[in-house]
């Protein structure tokens, strides 16, 4: 009873907040809607549908015999290969998306898919590249040298829970299985890929709507006042807020402070992630705690990169880019519409004979010592 009165008085004690700050809240969200429209699902879309296509199609056994020793040496299944290409390539929701499908099909245990998700959830190359190394500094060399501490991050994260996974946690499961045809994979990869960017808007849209109350409160006007404490505040809730923000810090500081966002994904994205997960029951726990690790790591490799390697990308803008010019240069566009054409190509590949259908939290585990 005293839990329910809890869960009602915060409730309208939140909509009450909400109607005073009607007017904040409308422009949080406008610029919510901005940022997906003409950054996110341009960005992040088709990289999300081909990384699922591959997790569900053919292409994932050709991966698992060629990454076999890799699998063999993180201690997973070898049909868990098909995987990584979503974990560096396809955003955050889609590599938990591929290891949620692999549970629910009785491929993967959730001990080994728990661990494999502290390290396959990462920000895609379109959004390092485009959303944050050219639009906010205005260098695509930072772009890429997000993406390589954030790669070089989840290896350090994956060698090191392979080390603490004993090899009686290791269990063997058919290299090979009975695939879907592509047809039913593309359309299926699709509709999957829509769902994941439709939770990723929503998820950013109202984050960025309470955000903005946030900051225009009198309480809280000293963190806006202070660029690094906007950037870490905005990106512990939403990475695309955050980000955006690191564009207001001065030097070096601000790609630091960017990579470690872009790590650590936020709670926006830590809810995403127990949405798609939450048929397989994939315990959350280790994905929440690994980061804190992720974003640490990425920080500390931003730093070595940038005190041996600062000059070659001394000369950037942190003040000078925008979200808007994320679509200003068509390579977003073009791989977009290579990638839908592809897609579409595979959907019309008359299927096999034998058909099949095209469709069949956070704390619920906490780790026993």
């Amino acid at each position: 009873m005293r839990k329910n009165f809890l869960t009602a008085l915060c409730a309208l004690s939140l909509c009450v907040i909400l109607l005073l700050n009607g007017e904040n809240l409308s422009e949080g969200i406008r610029k919510g809607l901005h940022l997906c429209s003409f950054s996110v699902i341009p960005a992040l879309f088709p990289f999300m549908a081909l990384s699922v296509f591959i997790c569900k199609s053919e292409a994932a056994d050709f991966l698992s015999g060629f990454l076999k020793p890799i699998a063999k040496l993180l201690k997973i299944p070898a049909v868990c290969c098909g995987v990584f290409p979503a974990a560096i390539f396809g955003g955050y929701p889609a590599a938990a998306k591929c290891i949620s499908d692999l549970v629910s099909e009785g491929l993967l245990d959730r001990k080994t898919a728990a661990k494999m998700l502290c390290y396959c959830v990462n920000a895609g190359p379109p959004f390092l590249v485009s959303a944050i190394g050219s639009a906010v500094f205005g260098n695509i060399k930072i772009g890429f040298l997000l993406f390589a501490a954030q790669i070089l991050s989840s290896a350090i994260l994956a060698a090191s829970l392979s080390v603490f996974t004993k090899k009686t946690d290791f269990f063997e499961y058919p290299e090979k299985i009975r695939r879907k045809s592509n047809a039913s994979c593309a359309v299926e990869s699709v509709i999957s890929a829509a769902e994941s960017c439709f939770r990723m808007c929503a998820f950013i849209i109202i984050s960025c709507g309470v955000l903005e109350i946030v900051f225009n409160g009198a309480f809280f006007r000293f963190a806006s006042e202070n660029p690094v404490l906007k950037a870490l505040f905005s990106g512990f809730f939403e990475v695309t807020a955050g980000a955006l923000s690191c564009g207001e810090i001065e030097g070096f500081n601000a790609v630091i402070a960017a990579g470690a966002i872009a790590s650590f994904s936020g709670i926006s994205v830590v809810l995403q992630v127990a949405a798609v997960t939450e048929e397989s029951k994939i315990p959350l726990f280790p994905f929440v705690l690994s980061r804190f690790f992720h974003a640490g790591i990425s920080a500390g490799i931003l730093w070595i990169f940038l005190s041996f390697f600062g000059e070659a990308v001394s000369v950037f803008s942190v003040k000078g880019g925008s979200y808007e010019a994320v679509l200003s240069a068509s390579a977003p566009a073009a791989v977009s519409l290579l990638c839908m054409a592809a897609l579409f190509l595979l959907s019309i590949v008359p299927p096999k004979s034998e058909k099949e259908p095209f469709f069949k939290r956070i704390f619920e585990h906490l780790p026993k010592s």
